[in-house]
């Protein structure tokens, strides 16, 4: 699995007031933020503007066709507003859980991470992972002055090993549960497609939390643009199941 550590603090406050515009229905904040990815893709790097439009789109405009009030019709004037909230919502959620480390996390004894040579804060990496006893570099450390790319490799232990099962059985149940409410196939007293919603956004906030345990990480700040983006996906889920499915057409 290759993960980065470089701070992204741009992505991380682009993304926060995206989310924020969304949930507190900001005017003209779907417009707004479609405009703000190009610049993004400025200040990151050209490609961010293909990765950007697939991965802001679905979020910006799930919320416009789960709630009648923003005024938001079927996209391209075809199917329901409902159809196309399930498709973007679906594209979303597969989008951020199909890089999850947590099945690595779960059956492998070690979490391994691979950083570029260019990487600014290589240094940095290689002081951390030395001064820790659970961690080590696999392939060594490369010769100075080469550009070959460096790999650490941190020990899970029994019990992060469980919390990354624990990840793994709230994503399989949150899906199950959700297809299950969604679609009326599943009744259980005082189960909702947004209580199962709330189980799905969990799954992000555990693997954080268990990167950051693995690595003996600190307070990662770039992580903080998971409340406004958790906010909007379960804004979604209830406008689109939890509400009336009538109000939805």
């Amino acid at each position: 699995m290759e993960l980065s550590s470089d701070p992204d603090y741009v992505f991380t406050v682009v993304t926060g007031v995206i989310g924020l515009a969304l949930l507190f229905q900001v005017k003209n904040s779907r417009t707004i933020a479609i405009l703000i990815v190009p610049i993004l893709a400025i200040v990151e790097d050209p490609f961010f503007l293909v990765f950007g439009l697939l991965w802001f789109a679905p979020m910006i405009y799930m919320p416009a066709l789960a709630f009648d009030e923003f005024d938001q019709r079927p996209l391209f004037g075809k199917w329901t507003k409902r159809g196309w909230g399930t498709v973007l919502l679906s594209l979303f959620v597969l989008m951020n859980m199909v890089d999850t480390g947590l099945p690595d996390m779960a059956t492998e004894g070690q979490l391994v991470e691979e950083f570029e040579s260019d990487n600014d804060a290589l240094d940095q990496i290689i002081a951390d992972c030395e001064a820790e006893s659970d961690c080590s570099f696999p392939d060594g450390l490369p010769e100075e002055g080469s550009e070959s790319d460096v790999e650490t490799a941190w020990e899970i232990s029994s019990m992060e090993k469980n919390i990354a099962y624990l990840g793994l059985l709230m994503l399989l149940s949150s899906v199950i549960a959700l297809v299950g409410t969604a679609t009326g196939r599943l009744n259980i007293g005082g189960l909702t497609p947004t209580m199962a919603g709330v189980v799905l956004v969990g799954v992000w906030w555990v693997e954080s939390f268990l990167f950051t345990m693995v690595t003996h990480g600190g307070i990662n700040l770039e992580e903080l643009y998971l409340l406004p983006v958790s906010g909007v996906m379960l804004m979604t889920i209830h406008g689109l199941y939890t509400i009336s499915p009538a109000s939805q057409e």
